[in-house]
C-alpha cells in the first residue's frame, strides 16, 4: 500500500500517461495493454462480471445518467456543484481524464486515492481472471464497486460511448439526460443525427424520468419515441423548461422559475447545461435542494478544467509577454466547434486569436475545421509527441490550407508554438490551445 505522503508528494519528472504515482501508472497500462479500449458487443458481458463482484450496481445511491455528444461532463459538473452546494455527496464517474486517471472515479466529492485504486484494480483483476473484458467495462466495474461501498447522495454517471451497450448501462434506474447530439463517433454509432440518438436513447430506463437538452427536431422524435416506449415521463427543453440569458444573469423556467448568475464556466452553451442539470434535479427525489441561494453558489463554485479555461500561471502561461492570453478547450467536434467559433465572436478583435491544434486521426476534420474558418489570424498543428492517435502535424497542415486556413503551420511542441507567437506580434495576443482532449490534458499537464 502507497504512504500517503508518498503518493500526495510531487514524484519525479519523468513521462506517464494515466498518473504521476508509478505503481497506478503501471497497473493501469497492463490493464490496457491486456485489454481492448471497448467490445461493443452488449451489455451480457459487464455484466458477467459485475455478477463475480455482488452485483454492485443495484447496491449504489441513486443515479443521474448522462448521455449525448456535447456537454455531459459539464453537465454533471453543474449537478455536482449544485449538490454540494446544498450540503451533499456525490459520486462521479466520468471519461476520459486530462491529466491523470483518478480524474474519471470521483468517490463522495474526491478523487480515488492512489492506494484505493491499486486495491481495487487487484481485486477487480482476481474477479476477471482470464475472461476477455474491455478497459472502459474493467473501470466501470472498479467504479461501481466502490460506489457501493462508500456512502453519498447520488451517482453521476456519464457513458463513455453511446448508451445501448455502453457498460454503464448495465443500471436498472436512473434520472436520464441527454445533452446535445450532433456527429461523433460515427463510424460505431451511425452516420446520421437519429442513428446516433437512437443509440444515446438507450439510456432511458423504464418509468424513469428523462430530461432533454435542445435538440433538432428529428432528434426530439427519437427521444419522444423511446420514452413512450419505456413509459418514461419526458421533460423537453423548449417545451416544459427553457433558459434565457439576460445580461449577466439568466433565467431558468421549469416547474420553479429562477434567476441565477452566468455560470463560472465560460461560454453560452454552459447556461443550457446548467438547465439540464436545474431540470434532472427538478424531476428527481432531489428537487429541495432548487433553493434561490444554493443555485447561485453552484453557478459560482462549478468547475470544469478543460473547457474555456484560461492559463493565468504555470509553464506555458509564463512563456506570454504581460496582456496575453492563453486558453485550453477540448472542442473536439462540429457542435464543439461551432461553440467556440460563438466565443471568438464574443470575445471580437481587441485581442486577434491564434489556435493552436491538435486532431485525433479517424474523426471528421473537415466538420471541425471548416467552421473555424476565417476566424484565427493563424494556426499551428503541433507534434504533441503524447501516447495518442493524433493526425500528423504536417498532414493536419495540409488538409487545414485545402480549406481556406492561409496561415497555417506545423509547430515542434506546444512550448515552441506559444514562443513562435510571442515573437511576432508585439502587442497583447489571444491563444487557444484546442481540437483534441489528448492535446488539452497534455498542455494541462505541461503547464503543471
Amino acid at each position: 500500500m502507497l504512504d500517503k505522503k508518498e503518493a500526495a508528494a510531487p514524484q519525479p519528472q519523468r513521462e506517464w500517461t494515466f498518473s504521476p504515482v508509478p505503481a497506478v501508472e503501471l497497473a493501469v497500462n497492463e490493464i490496457r495493454l491486456k485489454s481492448p479500449p471497448m467490445l461493443p458487443n452488449g451489455l451480457d458481458r459487464p455484466k458477467q462480471m459485475l455478477a463475480k463482484l455482488g452485483n454492485p450496481q443495484h447496491k449504489m445511491p441513486p443515479v443521474f445518467h448522462v448521455a449525448g455528444t456535447n456537454g455531459k461532463g459539464s453537465t454533471l459538473a453543474f449537478l455536482q456543484s449544485m449538490f454540494e452546494a446544498g450540503g451533499l455527496t456525490v459520486h462521479k464517474f466520468i471519461s476520459p481524464h486530462l491529466v491523470r486517471f483518478e480524474e474519471r472515479i470521483v468517490v463522495a466529492g474526491k478523487q480515488i486515492e492512489p492506494d484505493h485504486l491499486l486495491e481495487l484494480i487487484g481485486e477487480v483483476k482476481r474477479a476477471a481472471g482470464d475472461d476477455e473484458i474491455s478497459f472502459f467495462e474493467f473501470f466501470t466495474a472498479l467504479a461501481f464497486l466502490i460506489y457501493a461501498r462508500t456512502p453519498a447522495d447520488a451517482v453521476l454517471l456519464e457513458t463513455g460511448l453511446g448508451g445501448n451497450y455502453d457498460a454503464t448501462n448495465v443500471i436498472e434506474k436512473s434520472i436520464a439526460l441527454l445533452t446535445r447530439i450532433s456527429y461523433d463517433h460515427t463510424r460505431l454509432l451511425g452516420d446520421t443525427l437519429p442513428a446516433i440518438a437512437g443509440e444515446k436513447a438507450g439510456i432511458i430506463k423504464r418509468g424513469c424520468p428523462a430530461i432533454v437538452a435542445p435538440q433538432s427536431p428529428e432528434v426530439n422524435e427519437v427521444f419522444l419515441r423511446r420514452a413512450a416506449e419505456m413509459g418514461a415521463p419526458t421533460f423537453v427543453a423548449g417545451r416544459d423548461w427553457s433558459t434565457e440569458v439576460r445580461g449577466n444573469a439568466f433565467t431558468y423556467q421549469g416547474k420553479n422559475k429562477f434567476t441565477l448568475p452566468l455560470p463560472k464556466l465560460l461560454g453560452g452553451h454552459q447556461v443550457i447545461n446548467a438547465g439540464t442539470a436545474i431540470a434532472g434535479l427538478e424531476n428527481s427525489p432531489f428537487a429541495s435542494l432548487l433553493k434561490q441561494d444554493t443555485l447561485t453558489r453552484a453557478m459560482e463554485t462549478v468547475t470544469w478544467p478543460g473547457r474555456f479555461q484560461q492559463l493565468t500561471r504555470g509553464h506555458l502561461a509564463d512563456l506570454l509577454p504581460k496582456g496575453w492570453e492563453l486558453w485550453a478547450d477540448g472542442a473536439h467536434n462540429d457542435s464543439g466547434a461551432e461553440v467556440l467559433a460563438a466565443q471568438a465572436k464574443a470575445w471580437g478583435d481587441e485581442k486577434p486569436l491564434h489556435i493552436i491544434t491538435g486532431f485525433k486521426k479517424k474523426k471528421d476534420t473537415d466538420g471541425f475545421y471548416e467552421r473555424l474558418v476565417g476566424i484565427p489570424k493563424s494556426i499551428q498543428a503541433v507534434d504533441a509527441r503524447i501516447d495518442a492517435p493524433l493526425v500528423p502535424p504536417q498532414e493536419l497542415c495540409d488538409s487545414l490550407k485545402a480549406m481556406g486556413f492561409a496561415n497555417a503551420q506545423p509547430a515542434d511542441n506546444l512550448e515552441s508554438a506559444i514562443r513562435s507567437l510571442a515573437l511576432q506580434f508585439t502587442t497583447p495576443q489571444r491563444i487557444i490551445i484546442t481540437g483534441s482532449l489528448y492535446l488539452v490534458g497534455h498542455a494541462l499537464k505541461l503547464n503543471g
